[in-house]
């Protein structure tokens, strides 16, 4: 089976595989995302790893990869993360439960915050089929407000709107 372009060219299907998407990667939430997947310096495979992701989404969604890509890093961004107060040092406990303290978080952490939680609900997953399957299938379901982090995301948000009253929100640079 052959894919034709505009100038008649023959392109076979390995090919066609082998087309990267370029001019992506001077991007920089791409330029994140690369530096996240990489373990022990291995750049070119985490890049390949992203590739295979934009690539499965792009056959089953053409033309929709990078969209697809930016809604679900957009839609997995925290904007507040909550934190244990800690107990006082006395000798009886007046406190019984815990006290969580909610925080704002700067727009560029809750990025980087939203983009580890996605790769670590990627990773987890399961085991069978390959790490580029599973971020291609979050990503799918970030960008419809689905799945595994949204669910954490809504989760932590009403706890800290829960536990507002406590402290006035302080901003996390």
């Amino acid at each position: 089976m052959h894919i034709y372009d505009k100038n008649i060219k023959v392109i076979s299907q390995e090919q066609k595989n082998y087309i990267k998407f370029l001019g992506v990667k001077s991007d920089p939430l791409i330029k994140k995302m690369i530096n996240l997947l990489m373990r022990d310096g291995k750049r070119s495979k985490a890049e390949n790893v992203l590739n295979k992701a934009l690539q499965s989404l792009d056959q089953d969604y053409p033309g929709r990869a990078i969209h697809i890509f930016y809604l679900g890093i957009l839609a997995v961004r925290q904007d507040i993360s909550v934190r244990l107060k800690p107990k006082p040092k006395t000798r009886r406990n007046k406190q019984s439960f815990n006290v969580y303290l909610p925080r704002v978080i700067s727009p560029f952490c809750g990025l980087n915050l939203g983009m580890r939680s996605l790769l670590q609900v990627s990773r987890e997953r399961s085991t069978d089929s390959p790490l580029w399957y599973n971020l291609s299938k979050e990503l799918l379901k970030a960008s419809q407000n689905k799945g595994e982090v949204i669910n954490k995301r809504y989760s932590l948000n009403k706890l800290a709107i829960s536990n507002k009253r406590r402290i006035h929100f302080g901003v996390r640079y």
